[in-house]
């Protein structure tokens, strides 16, 4: 087998100090705005967290929403707003505590 293919494309996987910065961003993200949704929303509980039950906690959770995504995005410079969005979307929702 060709050693440079090998080391190239069989290597283990290491993510970088920047995607590991970019994934903690992206996880504050999902872990603020769940534990907002969690007090404002009465709605049911699904795959992805708690779902706004009235168009008021739906414009509460949007709201909260793009305030932490502004204050993560002033806070991390090094990453672009683009790249915060694409973290969190990519992000799984691991639930909270009851």
């Amino acid at each position: 087998m060709n050693t440079a293919f090998a080391n190239h494309f069989q290597c283990d996987f290491k993510p970088s100090e920047s995607e590991n910065r970019l994934h903690a961003v992206a996880q504050q993200y999902v872990d603020e705005t769940e534990t907002y949704d969690r007090s404002v929303c009465t709605g049911p509980i699904r795959r992805d967290g708690i779902m706004p039950a009235t168009r008021h906690e739906f414009a509460l959770v949007n709201q909260n929403a793009k305030k932490v995504l502004n204050r993560l995005c002033s806070c991390n410079q090094e990453f672009t707003r683009a790249q915060i969005q694409r973290a969190a979307a990519r992000t799984e929702y691991r639930g909270m505590p009851a």
